[in-house]
């Protein structure tokens, strides 16, 4: 959180650059460090509660060599947030309701910075709706509605390179292509669909996989599951781990790679069986996994 308001401080000299719809960016040169931030600015629309019909929300997000920071600003009204995190609940498009931490400022009730400033842009990027939810003082949670279409940032999208690129030639949020010759799997409901690459090329991970899924959402790809041979496992985790610039991880019959990603922006995890000598490589984008509604129960 310290970086976070490092770059509150900076971003309060920001000069205005350009505007693109609701959004508004600016730009500041440290000129004594020569350091360079920017910022993308959205304020809210009419609050969805109605307590706090008066009150703005405004997200912002910093980025600098100080360190990259998202925070949220309320007008007319005050966070309701003790040290040293409370909860801020996010919902992109019609996905599913993300809870963020966020700590308060130090000398404000009217600040929040909160975590995963590059999953937020990297989701904002391919949504046209937000939704988020504070607690207000006396008010309790209050939700307000923001357009975040048209925000144009760059630099947040994965290394060009192995998993973080995509899987099996599929890139990470790219259009569904039929040309690929995917066969549809049938599982998934509404734009929620998964294909399946049956005879798939070797990749880079020691092994030849004996069957890929792909999942789309609203024809953007967000997940890859890569089959292969229990039995190769040592070899499967050894290559993931040096994709991902991490030490092996101990090896049972389930490993993650969790929370040690990238910018946050993959998730990856496999999981198998000894007995049936299966395994499972899981990886999702997950900017694009933010957008897809809660999958319903199935009931017996």
């Amino acid at each position: 959180m310290r970086a976070m308001e490092k770059a509150l401080v900076v971003l309060l000299s920001l000069s205005p650059m350009s505007s693109f719809a609701d959004w508004a960016y600016s730009e500041h040169v440290d000129e004594m460090r020569g350091e360079k931030a920017v910022s993308a600015t959205i304020r809210s629309e009419k609050p969805i509660s109605p307590q706090t019909s008066q009150a703005k929300l405004t997200i912002t997000s910093v980025r600098s060599a100080s360190g990259d920071a998202f925070f949220l600003d309320l007008e007319n009204a005050q966070f309701s947030c003790s040290p040293p995190l409370c909860v801020v609940s996010m919902k992109f498009d019609n996905g599913k309701v993300l809870e963020l931490k966020a700590a308060p400022g130090k000398d404000s009730n009217n600040t929040l910075y909160v975590q995963g400033p590059n999953q937020f842009v990297a989701t904002a990027k391919l949504s046209s709706r937000l939704i988020v939810e504070v607690p207000v003082y006396k008010q309790g949670k209050s939700q307000f509605k923001f357009d975040v279409s048209g925000l144009t940032w760059d630099g947040e999208t994965p290394s060009a390179d192995g998993l973080y690129a995509g899987v099996g030639g599929q890139n990470w949020a790219a259009p569904y292509n039929p040309a690929t010759g995917l066969v549809d799997s049938g599982s998934g409901e509404g734009g929620d669909r998964c294909y399946i690459d049956a005879h798939p090329a070797a990749l880079e991970l020691g092994v030849k996989p004996t069957k890929i899924t792909h999942c789309y959402y609203q024809g953007r790809h967000y997940s890859s599951m890569v089959d292969f041979e229990f039995s190769k496992l040592n070899q499967v985790v050894r290559a993931v781990s040096k994709q991902v610039g991490k030490p092996e991880l101990e090896l049972k019959e389930y490993v993650s790679w969790s929370e040690i990603e990238e910018k946050n922006l993959l998730s990856i995890g496999i999981l198998g069986s000894k007995k049936s000598n299966v395994a499972t490589l899981l990886v999702i984008y997950v900017p694009a996994d933010n957008l897809v509604p809660p999958r319903k129960l199935v009931t017996q």
